[in-house]
Parts: C-alpha cells; structure tokens; sequence
C-alpha cells in the first residue's frame, strides 16, 4: 500500500484494494461488452441499439474512472490492464457470434 491520508488501518485499506479490483475488473469488463455490442449490432433497430450501447459505454466509464480512483486514494493500484481485467472479471464472456439487435439484448451477462 502506498501511504496515504486517508484515516483507516491499512489492513483494511488492502481488503477494500482487493474487493474494489474486482468492481474495477467486472466494470471494465462490461464497459468492453458495450462496446463489442456496438460495433456489431445490426438489423432494423440498429441506430437505436448502436447508440444504446455506446451510451452504456459512456455511463461505465465514469463508474470505472471513479472505482480506479477510490483504489488509489486508498495507497493502492488500480489494476486495469486488458490481461489483467481478462483474468480477474468474474463475467461471463461476451458472446463474439451475435449480430441481430435483440441477440445483443438478451445476451446473458
């Protein structure tokens, strides 16, 4: 843990380290589904859905800024790299075989 102003025992700082990399690594993760479903979409309601979607991406990003940055308020690392998110999101993978609007809907996650 990196030192800090912030009033708690560092062991609790490094349990919350550990429970906020997880939020961070699922968050990332469902941040680059959006984006998998964006740039895939088709079908007749694909304006609505592709726009959908990239919102969605932009609603995660500020989640996933705000988690990455309470980590590192609490002296620890944000740890989101692709490889790093891709071993630690407790996520189901995205689907990368679906196309039509409402696949991208239903797609469990």
């Amino acid at each position: 843990m990196h030192p800090t102003r912030i009033d708690l025992p560092a062991k609790a700082r490094a349990r919350l380290e550990t429970l906020l990399n997880q939020s961070l690594a699922d968050a990332l993760d469902m941040e680059a589904a959006t984006k998998q479903a964006h740039w895939n979409v088709k079908g007749p309601h694909f304006i609505a859905l592709h726009e959908l979607f990239d919102k969605l991406h932009g609603v995660l990003e500020g989640h996933v800024d705000e988690i990455a940055e309470r980590i590192t308020a609490l002296g620890g690392t944000a740890r989101g790299t692709v490889k790093t998110v891709a071993k630690a999101s407790a996520l189901p993978a995205y689907p990368e075989d679906i196309y039509e609007g409402p696949a991208h809907l239903q797609a469990k996650r």
